[in-house]
């Protein structure tokens, strides 16, 4: 056998090689999919009392392979509003949905946005955003997070390629965003960070059950 035949011989090899690399890693990455379980997440809790809830049709519908929305209620004004999503390729999603985007979309004025330290998560600190917004008058605090896989992250770039990169040694691309948010009047700011902090305190122990690991 010639030079270049070895070569060519070689390069088919390689392609064979990587084609069925390419397939042992999208069977696993279908093997390693793990939904949320829904269903462990309590109607009450701590003195919280949920509902299910569901998405206004006029603005489209929810992009999750999977999601909970859910309200609570402690007191006749403390409402604090539940949404986690599941995602099998967050990456992609994180391309066209972000609270931002999506409120902004919706009508709402952005007030401000900053980082927020959420406390922890399985072992994890949880390096959350801070949104608040308003609408004819109305204004709301937003709290948000991601999840890759089974761990808390914050929306940048580099933490999405690194997940891609986890992606090729565990075979997973899916993740979550976990989202609060609570009305209050103007001027009751401070009282509705703290309704989310005791909220979301409280609120861990039903994310731990209900997200995959």
């Amino acid at each position: 056998m010639g030079t270049q035949q070895k070569r060519v011989a070689s390069l088919i090899a390689i392609v064979a090689v990587a084609a069925v690399l390419v397939h042992v890693a999208a069977e696993r990455r279908i093997a390693q999919v793990r939904l949320p379980d829904w269903n462990t997440v309590s109607y009450q809790f701590d003195g919280w009392r949920g509902a299910d809830a569901m998405f206004d049709p006029l603005y489209g519908g929810d992009p999750a392979q999977t999601s909970l929305l859910k309200v609570y209620q402690r007191e006749t004004d403390a409402t604090v509003i539940v949404y986690i999503a599941f995602y099998g390729d967050l990456a992609k999603t994180l391309e066209l949905h972000t609270p931002e985007r999506c409120y902004a979309g919706q009508g709402w004025r952005i007030l401000s946005v900053s980082n927020l330290s959420a406390g922890m998560f399985r072992g994890k600190p949880i390096p959350a955003q801070q949104m608040l917004v308003e609408k004819e008058g109305r204004r709301r605090l937003v709290q948000w997070w991601y999840m890759a896989g089974p761990h808390p992250f914050k929306n940048r770039i580099r933490y999405v390629y690194a997940m891609l990169a986890m992606s090729t040694l565990t075979g997973r691309t899916d993740g979550s965003l976990v989202r609060f948010e609570t009305p209050f009047e103007a001027g009751q700011e401070a009282t509705a960070s703290a309704r989310m902090e005791d909220f979301r305190n409280s609120f861990q122990q039903q994310l731990d059950r209900a997200l995959p690991r």
